[in-house]
């Protein structure tokens, strides 16, 4: 389960708080050697770990109100160059803080999912949340000496849980998102909560914190998932830790996460060299009871570049 703000997106709800005066295109190549293994056998393949496209940019209004937009593609770098949707919004930005309308990164992954540090994609079993949803309508609170806030309403019967079925919310919101950040120096914490409306009707609260000691960080999350048949409910953390050496940095994660009623145990390590601000290859493996019907372990060597 997968990264408003990517980047520079990731830590609000798919309003950027900085965004560049002209249209700008970008993007990002990163694709993997992937060794799996289950109790069916090996395999290798070549994967494009959430490999995108996209154009973004603003225009100035005047009266210090602008508007923005982002456009972004997820592309299979591995094989056809396919492309999907990730991102697609509107919206205003100026000193009351930032409106956007469209298919956007929730605040929930942005305060909450801070242990999603890894470049091989699916190493992060234990997040239960929500990643990026359509139908959606956000707002981000201006900067407050680190202190933010933001709100978003999710749509027209969105999916975007997946412990959940479809829901049928009164007037057609499906779902309330709210949530609270302080980034101030090396501390940074997220607090989220998700309110899914209709049939479910149940609620997700998450925290996530990093602590960043210079050479050295400490990171975990935590998450609690409640729905009216206890049958469903379910709670998740995670611990992970990163040390910077120079050009390298050597990750660590472990996991854990109870399912309705089922217990996983999931953990990562890797390492990372950085040639330049925009290329870097990597090493890393995973061993997971989450994803027990695909993989019980991965390992993946890889290159990403971006532009």
């Amino acid at each position: 389960m997968k990264k408003l703000l990517t980047i520079a997106i990731a830590a609000a709800i798919a309003a950027p708080m900085a965004v560049s005066a002209d249209t700008t295109i970008y993007g990002r190549i990163n694709t993997a050697v992937v060794h799996g293994s289950t109790g069916a056998g090996d395999e290798w393949d070549v994967e494009g770990n959430a490999s995108r496209f996209g154009v973004k940019g603003s225009e100035d209004l005047g009266n210090g109100l602008k508007a923005i937009f982002q456009y972004e593609w997820g592309v299979d770098s591995a094989d056809s160059g396919d492309f999907s949707g990730r991102l697609a919004y509107a919206g205003l930005t100026g000193g009351f803080g930032t409106v956007a309308l469209g298919r956007q990164w929730t605040p929930y992954y942005g305060s909450v999912d801070k242990t999603d540090i890894f470049q091989v994609v699916g190493i992060n079993d234990h997040y239960l949340g929500v990643t990026r949803v359509g139908n959606t309508l956000a707002y981000v609170s201006p900067d407050f000496n680190g202190l933010s806030a933001k709100v978003a309403l999710i749509m027209a019967d969105e999916t975007p849980f997946s412990l959940s079925s479809p829901n049928t919310g009164e007037d057609g919101i499906d779902v309330y998102n709210v949530s609270v950040d302080y980034n101030n120096g090396p501390l940074s914490v997220g607090v989220s909560y998700l309110g899914f409306e209709g049939a479910l009707d149940s609620e997700l609260v998450g925290i996530g914190a990093k602590y960043n000691f210079g050479n050295f960080a400490i990171i975990g999350q935590y998450e609690d998932f409640s729905a009216p048949v206890s049958a469903l409910d379910s709670d998740s953390w995670g611990l992970a830790a990163e040390a910077y050496f120079g050009n390298n940095t050597v990750r660590a994660m472990f996991g854990q996460a109870e399912v309705a009623g089922v217990d996983f145990d999931t953990w990562a390590v890797g390492v990372e060299h950085a040639f330049s601000k925009r290329t870097r290859v990597f090493a890393e493996y995973e061993d997971s009871e989450l994803n027990a019907a695909t993989d019980d372990d991965r390992f993946g060597v890889g290159i990403r570049h971006d532009f």
